[in-house]
C-alpha cells in the first residue's frame, strides 16, 4: 500500500485553523489517531478486525481521543481488499472530524481473495449493522469511541463489492442515512429498495470512465437513475476501478491523487451535508461547482 507522503504529512498535521474557510478539498484541522479492534458477532460466528481513524489529541497510534462527539462512517472495502486500503480518505474524514471505521469483511478480504469459486461473503450488511451498534455498546471492544460518537445515524463509504455492501445495508438499518458508493458492483434492485424509506437515504454513487471492470456507463449512471432523491452521480474522467483505491499501479501517481482528490472532495461535501447536517457544504454537491474543478469531473445532483 502507497500513501503520499505528503497527504499523510498534512492530514494527521491537523494544522488548518477552527476559523477556516469551508473547503472539503483541504485537509481537516483535527489530529487523527489509529486504533486496531477486534469486534465479535457471536450469533453469527463474524469476527471483524476493524481498523479506527479518529479525531485525537495528538497523532498516532493509540493516542487520546479528543474531546467532543463526532458522526460515525464506516467503510467497506471490495473483494481482495481490506480495511486500510483506503487511507487517502479515510485518513482525511478524520481531520475533518468524522469517527471512521473500516472492517475486513470475512469472505471478501485479501485473506479470502484467493478461494475457489469466488467471493464467499457471508452477509457484509449484516456485518456493517453490527458494527454500528458496537459503537454504542459500552461494555463492548469499542467502548473507548463511545462517548466520541455523536448520535445514532451513521454514514457509511463502500467500493466495488463493498458498494454493493453498504447499498444492501441501508435499507435494514435506519442508522444508516448517508451512503457513498464508489464504482458500486450493485443491481437496479438495489436501488430500487430505496424508494420510500423513512428516513429518506442521501445516496452519493461515483464511478470511473476508464473502469474497465464496472464502466461507468454501463454500473454507475444507470444505477444512479434508479435512487429516489437526495441523489448525487460523480463522474471521474480517466477514473479507474483500483482508482478508488490507495493504489493503482495501472495510472500514473498524478493520475491516481487527481482521482483521489476527487473523491475526498466530494465525499467529504457529501457526508458533511447529509450526515453532520451541515448546509454549508450543500453548495459543492452542485454541476457548477464540478465545472470550477476541470473537465474531468461532472456531478448530476437530485438534491430534492
Amino acid at each position: 500500500m502507497r500513501i503520499a507522503a505528503g497527504l499523510v504529512a498534512l492530514t494527521l498535521g491537523a494544522a488548518v485553523p477552527a476559523g477556516a474557510r469551508v473547503d472539503p478539498s483541504a485537509a481537516g484541522r483535527f489530529a487523527v489517531g489509529a486504533a486496531t479492534l477486534t469486534v465479535i458477532d457471536a450469533s453469527r460466528g463474524r469476527t471483524l478486525v476493524t481498523e479506527v481513524w479518529y479525531p485525537a489529541s495528538s497523532a498516532g497510534r493509540d493516542t487520546p481521543l479528543r474531546r467532543g462527539r463526532f458522526p460515525l462512517v464506516l467503510l467497506a472495502h471490495g473483494f481482495c481488499g481490506f480495511r486500510t486500503n483506503y487511507e487517502y480518505l479515510t485518513v482525511s474524514l478524520a481531520s475533518t472530524g468524522f469517527l471512521v471505521a473500516a472492517p475486513d469483511l470475512p469472505g471478501l478480504d485479501l485473506a479470502d481473495c484467493g478461494r475457489p469459486g469466488g467471493p464467499a461473503t457471508g452477509d457484509p450488511a449484516r456485518d456493517l449493522s453490527f458494527l454500528r451498534s458496537a459503537f454504542h455498546d459500552r461494555a463492548g471492544p469499542a467502548a473507548r469511541f463511545v462517548r466520541a460518537v455523536r448520535g445514532r445515524r451513521a454514514g457509511l463509504v463502500g467500493h466495488s463489492l463493498g458498494g454493493a455492501a453498504v447499498l444492501d445495508a441501508a435499507p435494514i438499518d435506519a442508522g444508516f442515512v448517508a451512503v457513498v458508493a464508489l464504482a458500486a458492483a450493485a443491481g437496479t434492485a438495489q436501488a430500487m429498495a430505496f424508494q420510500g424509506l423513512r428516513p429518506h437515504r442521501a445516496v452519493l454513487v461515483a464511478g470511473g470512465t476508464a473502469d474497465n471492470l464496472l464502466p461507468f456507463d454501463r454500473a454507475a449512471a444507470p444505477l444512479f437513475g434508479f435512487f429516489p432523491p437526495p441523489a448525487f452521480l460523480l463522474k471521474i474522467v480517466g477514473g479507474t476501478h483500483s482508482g478508488f483505491t490507495d493504489e493503482d499501479r495501472g495510472l500514473t501517481e498524478d493520475a491516481l491523487h487527481r482521482q483521489q482528490a476527487l473523491v475526498r472532495r466530494y465525499a467529504t461535501a457529501f457526508l458533511k451535508r447529509y450526515l453532520a447536517r451541515d448546509r454549508r457544504f450543500a453548495r459543492f454537491l452542485t454541476p457548477a461547482d464540478a465545472r470550477e474543478q476541470g473537465a474531468d469531473v461532472e456531478l448530476t445532483a437530485r438534491p430534492r
